[in-house]
């Protein structure tokens, strides 16, 4: 099983903030100073962000990893804090009702969205289905922050123009790491669905193998090799990222090898089982005869089914060996693409 596999797929929300750059008043100092006061903890708000970004792709402790999302917390309470003591400019509260709405969205997400993504990520590594809601989660908590944040751009564009105060917008080396990250993990995303699709699947066909049930060895194999198939073809619509196939090469590596198990090892594997069956069947019927009433011809079908029985068994244990190793090597192949991935792109 691909034990780490759950450690390449992040929980990754991206808390940014409005850093607008530099700001130039041409005659109203009181409300540049307004501006300045409600937007001062966003540098270290987007510190905090860009520290919990790089724990999350480079670090391999999940309490590092949690500290760092905490310490966003504390920074986001005091901005809060520092936003409902401020006094509204010249009897306005529009500007300061804008950053605290966003503010307040991001606090939300970071406490309470962020609990329920936990829990949906607990439950996403069960089924394909559930993977795909917890993504649809984690984009709607971003496309939120997003949207309140396009309103907090325009009535700072609003307040600014009325208190004749030039904005010029720039992205600091902050934002810059930021949106790079978001767009590192987000291609990476987007691949690792594509593989935990079949992935999945291949779990189900291991547990029906387990148990000796052939009907659900049939109906997941079949299903497998289908999912593998359309795995492949989706890796055909994305392409590399920044000229790196590295995450594509390691995926397609591992839906050719579901493909190979699905289509031609795991009919060994079944003929086995087949004959395995027909034998103990055989078996118990042979077991009740007495001696005087077991026939030669009883005898010599017994120890045929038996050569048979065990010449399969050992090619069974010989391909199960072998597909247990190609699996072992290509989950390392994935991990290692994911990790040399994410340390190469998102930025340190």
């Amino acid at each position: 099983m691909k034990q780490s596999l759950k450690k390449t797929f992040i929980l990754f929300i991206i808390f940014g903030f409005i850093l607008t750059g530099k700001i130039f008043a041409k005659d109203s100092a009181s409300a540049l100073k307004h501006m300045n006061e409600l937007t001062g903890p966003s540098e270290q708000i987007g510190k905090e962000t860009l520290a919990y970004v790089q724990a999350i792709a480079h670090s391999k402790n999940p309490s590092l990893v949690e500290n760092k999302r905490r310490a966003i917390i504390v920074s986001v309470e005091k901005a809060i804090l520092n936003a409902n003591q401020a006094v509204p400019y010249d009897g306005n509260s529009d500007y300061k009702n804008s950053v605290l709405k966003y503010l307040n969205t991001m606090y939300t997400i970071l406490r309470e969205d962020y609990g329920k993504l936990v829990n949906l990520q607990e439950v996403a590594e069960e089924s394909y289905d559930a993977m795909e809601a917890y993504m649809l989660a984690k984009k709607k908590a971003n496309e939120k922050l997003k949207e309140i944040g396009d309103e907090l751009k325009e009535k700072e564009k609003e307040f600014a123009s009325n208190n004749n105060i030039k904005l010029i917008e720039q992205q600091d080396p902050t934002s810059i790491k930021l949106k790079k990250a978001s767009e590192v993990l987000n291609y990476q995303g987007v691949v690792y669905l594509v593989d935990f699709k079949s992935y999945k699947q291949e779990m189900y066909l291991l547990d029906a193998l387990n148990k000796n049930d052939l009907n659900g060895i049939e109906q997941n194999r079949s299903t497998l090799e289908k999912y593998a198939e359309e795995g492949l073809s989706e890796l055909e619509k994305i392409p590399a990222y920044e000229g790196d196939s590295s995450l594509l090469v390691a995926c397609k590596n591992a839906l050719i090898f579901y493909k190979t198990e699905a289509s031609e090892q795991f009919p060994v594997l079944t003929e086995f089982l087949l004959k395995k069956e027909q034998f103990e069947k055989y078996k118990k019927a042979f077991d009740l005869k007495s001696a005087k009433d077991k026939t030669q011809e009883d005898v010599d079908q017994y120890n045929k089914l038996v050569a048979e029985t065990n010449q399969l068994a050992d090619k069974f244990n010989k391909t199960n060996q072998t597909l247990n190793k190609q699996r072992s090597t290509l989950i390392a192949q994935w991990n290692k693409a994911n990790s040399t991935f994410l340390s190469r792109y998102v930025p340190k």
